[in-house]
């Protein structure tokens, strides 16, 4: 890995562990709370893989709504080739940023539209 990927990647981790993992954890648990079952889980990223569109230093959030087959994801994924994060949700347009545009108010903001109206059904 050249250098300028690997502080893009410890730059995302940074950002995951800084800004968008605490903010995922309590959404993990007010969704718990609501019955659903939720999870945080992590991918890193290899370069050998960066020929890959999916690959990628990723963190997502997967929520198995309550009473339901219903799956929804928020995945925050490093994009090493551009240099940005997207934030991809279940039935939400894909976003792309620059690392230094994430901060808590917008994943706060993700989180409730993708699933503010999970944590109100029960």
């Amino acid at each position: 890995m050249n250098a300028e990927t690997d502080l893009f990647v410890q730059a995302f981790w940074v950002k995951c562990r800084d800004i968008i993992r605490p903010e995922l954890d309590e959404a993990v648990g007010a969704l718990r709370h609501a019955g659903h079952d939720a999870n945080i889980s992590t991918l890193e990223f290899s370069p050998d893989e960066k020929t890959v569109p999916e690959s990628g230093p990723t963190l997502m959030l997967t929520i198995h709504a309550s009473g339901t087959s219903d799956t929804r994801l928020l995945r925050y994924r490093g994009d090493v080739q551009a240099k940005e994060i997207e934030v991809m949700a279940s039935d939400c347009k894909t976003s792309r940023y620059d690392l230094s545009a994430v901060t808590q108010a917008g994943v706060k903001n993700d989180i409730a539209l993708c699933f503010g109206s999970m944590l109100k059904t029960k």
